[in-house]
């Protein structure tokens, strides 16, 4: 009889697990940005940032980056060609991938021209070379399809990387 209740209630706890009406959300954050609630399924930020991206009319049903610049492709993603490159016209609109912040505008290095580099949440970072103008500086915060740069006489260079790694831009880009 005894073992009958020890079954019983052993039942009644297991089966309550899978029945609980109320869980508590998880909040997960990003500690090199401090954003909050990330959808890791997307990569987007919710709540605020849907609001934000619907009120640019943003579809947020695909999270993909922008095109940095228009142009054709005219070389791509290799292991001695870490970026894209970009046939392009003297001052195009050169626009954020993503929503960042600025950790680097200037030109130290002479031979990527005038470059920008923007950390982006999850550890991603791009890369903007060979711009003619910048029209952000480092520290700023930049929301998806803002102009951030124009392009220079030079073919436009894009890079992206997660973290110190270098990737493929293209699977990102739409």
């Amino acid at each position: 009889m005894l073992n009958k209740l020890i079954i019983v209630f052993i039942s009644l706890v297991l089966t309550s697990c899978f029945f609980e009406k109320t869980k508590k959300p998880v909040v997960i954050i990003d500690r090199s940005t401090g954003q909050e609630n990330i959808d890791f399924d997307r990569f987007a930020i919710t709540s605020q940032a849907e609001e934000e991206m619907t009120d640019r009319k943003i579809d947020k049903k695909t999270n993909s980056a922008l095109i940095p610049v228009a142009g054709r492709i005219i070389k791509t993603f290799s292991k001695d060609h870490q970026g894209l490159s970009f046939a392009t016209n003297f001052a195009q609109a050169v626009r954020a991938v993503k929503d960042g912040m600025v950790v680097y505008s200037g030109n130290k290095n002479k031979k990527n021209g005038k470059t920008i580099i923007i950390k982006h949440s999850l550890g991603f970072y791009s890369s903007y070379m060979q711009n003619q103008t910048l029209q952000v500086q480092s520290g700023d915060k930049v929301k998806k399809g803002q102009v951030i740069a124009t392009t220079g006489k030079n073919n436009f260079y894009f890079e992206m990387k997660k973290f110190e790694t270098p990737i493929n831009p293209i699977k990102y880009l739409k």
